[in-house]
């Protein structure tokens, strides 16, 4: 195997000191720098093209690709297909602080999502890999335990993360959303699938190929500080979740969960705050850890307490999300 294309220098050396004292310090990660070689490197290199007028769009919010090319399209062609729709104009005066579920960003992406930490050029760099995809909803896009090695990134929509054990419980894991990049443990490691990816609703992504992945973090090494950087976010995340278990009762558990989801997915209604993603009540108990036996148990002391109004299965509603806060101890 050759010398992989841009893998010399004293940016090299942070970026191998950084894989090593993070959380994709692996022996399969430490060695990402040197599996692609330099022909089908210069290869995938050759399919992007920048265009300049595309370098400098910086979209009001997740855009919505308006035109999805058959499977295995050229990326000139992909490009030449798409179409952003834009937003109006925001009204003058000043501008209000983030709500829930608004993306609070410049970059228009959903604040700490990978789209968001990079730079406007290599934002669009990575927007030009893979091949535009589209799925309905309610579909699994990426099983677990399959050996496939793609990585999916998100443009429109949302999906969940869940896990399934031997006796057939799933537990949700987390949620991700436009902007985010899913199914990267595998394109990184070539292991085994360790979750699926499920839609909730339409989702438009990239798919990605585990080759054009690497060459592209091969050719754009800072990509992978933010890269470990979004896996410690996640990591810490699910950190966090663990110490609820160990500190908190079920339904303070999942009024923090909520209470979160809210916060970043969320939209105002006449009478409170919905979710907006099609979960059960046991789904979202799932992410806190919790078997379903016990999610009704902690839903009815939400209720009880006045900070959910739970009538239909999916339909989930938070009359005042401060009140949801107080109650979760945030």
């Amino acid at each position: 195997m050759s010398e992989p294309i841009g893998t010399s220098g004293h940016d090299v050396d942070a970026v191998a000191i950084l894989i090593e004292e993070s959380s994709l310090g692996t022996e399969a990660a430490r060695e990402l720098r040197k599996r692609t070689s330099d022909e089908v490197a210069a290869a995938v290199m050759g399919r992007v093209e920048m265009l300049d007028s595309a370098a400098g769009h910086r979209p009001g919010r997740p855009g919505r690709w308006t035109a999805a090319p058959a499977a295995g399209a050229p990326a000139g062609a992909v490009l030449g297909q798409l179409a952003l729709r834009e937003n109006a104009e925001p009204a003058a005066g000043p501008s209000p602080s983030p709500s829930p579920g608004s993306s609070g960003s410049s970059s228009g992406w959903p604040p700490d999502s990978l789209l968001d930490r990079l730079t406007d050029r290599t934002r669009q760099e990575l927007l030009h890999l893979g091949t535009v995809v589209r799925y309905g909803g309610d579909r699994e896009v990426i099983e677990q335990d399959a050996t496939d090695t793609h990585a999916l990134l998100l443009l429109e929509g949302v999906v969940k993360v869940q896990t399934t054990d031997e006796t057939g419980d799933t537990a949700l894991l987390a949620i991700r959303s436009a902007g985010d990049l899913v199914g990267e443990m595998a394109a990184l490691d070539r292991k085994p699938r360790s979750a699926a990816v499920v839609t909730c609703g339409e989702v438009v992504a990239k798919l990605i190929p585990s080759g054009e992945l690497l060459a592209f973090l091969h050719r754009r090494n800072e990509v992978f500080v933010e890269l470990i950087a979004m896996v410690n976010d996640r990591l810490r995340w699910s950190i966090q979740r663990r110490r609820d278990f160990l500190s908190h009762p079920a339904a303070e558990r999942v009024a923090r969960v909520l209470a979160e989801l809210v916060q970043t997915y969320g939209s105002r209604e006449r009478h409170g705050w919905s979710l907006g993603i099609p979960l059960t009540k046991v789904e979202l108990a799932s992410i806190a850890g919790m078997k379903p036996r016990t999610a009704e148990k902690a839903f009815s002391d939400l209720r009880k307490a006045g900070v959910v109004v739970s009538h239909l299965r999916r339909q989930v509603l938070v009359p005042d999300l401060a009140a949801l806060r107080e109650y979760a101890g945030l």
